[in-house]
């Protein structure tokens, strides 16, 4: 307990003498000035030009991109004018939910086959269909997971599209390729730049 004192005590005066320390005047400082742009174009001596700047403002919506797509699949793409992915998306849609249905029509069957099978007779059933409806359903199964994944795929690329909406690969970006010789290693090299 004393010790706890002690050291409330040591943090009391230590506190209060680093609050206390005296700050200097603002007035005691000297003042700066900013530099404008015609002053750094009289230092630097070239020719005064002043840049506006301009937020970045995207042409299109990466958020409004993903609800469209999530909403209906392609619709995304349709909003990001990459009209070309839209028959892509629509197919695979199209393709992953038809054999879930088939999947599921046939688990349903072979169910119902399976159940009607069971009689006093032969309690087990039939086990040619319990094997063909675990084989559907087990299908019907993995299609969901498909779909699923399908479809954030679907979202992920709406919102990519979008946020790269504005940048130009044949303008934003150089790509170059050149093959070098290092003297010193006596070896060739390539080199890469990339630059934005």
């Amino acid at each position: 307990m004393k010790r706890a004192a002690l050291l409330v005590c040591i943090l009391v005066v230590f506190i209060g003498s680093a609050a206390s320390q005296v700050q200097p005047e603002r007035d005691s400082l000297p003042a700066i000035t900013p530099i404008t742009p015609a002053d750094s174009a009289r230092i630097i001596g070239r020719p005064s030009r002043i840049d506006t700047v301009v937020a970045y403002q995207p042409t299109k919506k990466p958020g409004l991109a993903l609800l469209f797509s999530a909403v209906l699949p392609g619709a995304g793409q349709f909003y990001n004018e990459s009209y070309w992915k839209i028959p892509i998306v629509v197919g695979f849609g199209y393709y992953l939910a038809s054999q879930w249905l088939d999947n599921n029509d046939s688990t349903k069957y072979y169910r119902n086959l399976f159940s009607r099978s069971i009689t006093a007779q032969s309690p087990n059933g039939n086990s040619q269909y319990q094997l063909l409806r675990e084989f559907y359903k087990d299908q019907r199964d993995l299609f969901s997971w498909y779909f699923f994944i399908f479809y954030m795929i679907n979202l992920v690329d709406a919102y990519v599209d979008a946020s790269l909406y504005d940048f130009n690969v044949g303008e934003d970006l150089s790509i170059r390729v050149r093959p070098e010789f290092d003297v010193t290693r006596r070896t060739p090299q390539v080199s890469l730049r990339i630059s934005f």
